[in-house]
């Protein structure tokens, strides 16, 4: 856990420096079982994809992941290059809304799952929200409120109004319940339905992201 927590913190760092543009923002609504609502706003760590990384760019940023680690240069070059070729590093696409309360108070994440660039290309579109045992084409979702953790009950969906150099924007749904077997075991059972929207820009200067 600590090595993998060296290298996001490594590869967030070696990240394009941040654009001069839009905050961006998130609204999350959540009735049923619990009712409240929350916003958050955009930044390095709103919404992240390899779309808006070239090859080159991903080259760069892993020759210094690996410079940084103090790997050999030779197998830092090699390294990056292979990595930079199937054009991995953050996923395809993945959203953070966090209240102003921070993770603990209220936080939703759609994340990129086993998804590569072909299954979530670089367009709108619609994918089905999932918690566990996601294919290709669904997005994984977590989600805390109140420090409780809960898990979708049936697939939702994410639609993407945009996906493009500018940012990211859409809608999303689903049904939720408290997560048994990831809270204590006096949390209060819940059913949730949760809705909201995003519009982020691309929080980086790099070749694609206008």
């Amino acid at each position: 856990m600590r090595h993998a927590a060296a290298v996001a913190l490594v590869m967030l760092c070696s990240l394009p420096a941040l654009a001069a543009r839009r905050e961006g923002t998130c609204e999350v609504r959540v009735m049923g079982g619990l009712q409240l609502a929350f916003s958050g706003k955009g930044g390095t760590q709103s919404a992240t994809s390899d779309h808006w990384l070239s090859p080159e760019e991903m080259r760069v940023i892993y020759e210094k992941i690996h410079s940084r680690m103090k790997a050999d240069p030779k197998k830092a070059q090699a390294a990056a290059a292979k990595l930079a070729a199937k054009g991995t590093m953050s996923g395809p696409l993945s959203i953070h809304c966090i209240s102003a309360g921070g993770i603990q108070s209220a936080s939703l994440s759609i994340l990129s799952g086993q998804n590569t660039k072909e299954s979530v290309p670089f367009k709108p579109g619609a994918y089905p929200l999932v918690t566990l045992d996601q294919k290709p084409g669904e997005l994984p979702v977590a989600l805390r409120l109140k420090g409780v953790n809960y898990m979708l009950t049936v697939p939702g969906v994410l639609v993407l109004t945009r996906f493009d150099g500018r940012g990211v924007a859409g809608t999303f749904k689903f049904t939720a319940r408290t997560h048994s077997s990831a809270n204590k075991k006096d949390v209060t059972e819940r059913t949730i339905r949760v809705e909201g929207s995003f519009d982020l820009p691309c929080p980086m200067k790099s070749r694609v992201c206008s």
